[in-house]
């Protein structure tokens, strides 16, 4: 983001976090970055695939050595949300095998922001369910450690959104630019 803005210092940047769908058009905002298990869309909006994401359940390492061995155990434990409704949460894992779980569980925080979340997680507050590339860095740190880590999502498309590529602002195709290169491999 700081390229971007140096290069167009006249723009305004707002980041909306936020795990409902939003109608682009509607809300007037020029760009989203989604994960969804299949590119479906309105004919009226333009994507583009950065590559694909996981989630997959981590913790503290001193919250994962209290849990126990059956993926079951975890809804005895504190959970940490990614969504803005309060209330129940659910989380669908599966294995390679293809057995499937759903977990529904009260998380004690939630946020939609992933990194929140993350940082929640590694100050040992709950077990989590984020993406892989979100949390990443803290697990190469050893601030998180996987859990149950035959258990994980099913695979989702990173992607950008836009209205359109035609009359598309400088400073938004920019940004799309930019994302497509700078947002690692996944």
């Amino acid at each position: 983001m700081a390229a971007l803005l140096a290069r167009f210092p006249k723009v305004q940047l707002q980041l909306v976090v936020t795990d409902r769908a939003i109608d682009l058009i509607e809300e007037r905002i020029d760009l989203a970055l989604r994960v969804r298990h299949a590119l479906t869309s309105d004919a009226s909006l333009t994507m583009r695939s950065l590559g694909h994401s996981r989630w997959i359940l981590v913790a503290s390492p001193a919250c994962a050595a209290r849990l126990g061995p059956d993926l079951k155990d975890l809804t005895a434990h504190p959970t940490l949300g990614t969504s803005d409704d309060p209330g129940d949460a659910t989380w669908t894992l599966e294995r390679d095998d293809g057995a499937i779980e759903v977990l529904r569980h009260q998380p004690r925080m939630t946020c939609a922001d992933y990194g929140a979340v993350c940082d929640a997680a590694a100050d040992g507050l709950g077990i989590a369910f984020l993406p892989d590339h979100a949390c990443a860095a803290h697990i190469a740190a050893g601030k998180l450690v996987r859990v149950y880590s035959e258990w994980r999502s099913q695979s989702g498309i990173v992607h950008l959104v836009f209205t359109t590529r035609r009359g598309l602002p400088p400073a938004v195709r920019a940004l799309v630019d930019v994302m497509a290169k700078e947002i690692p491999a996944l």
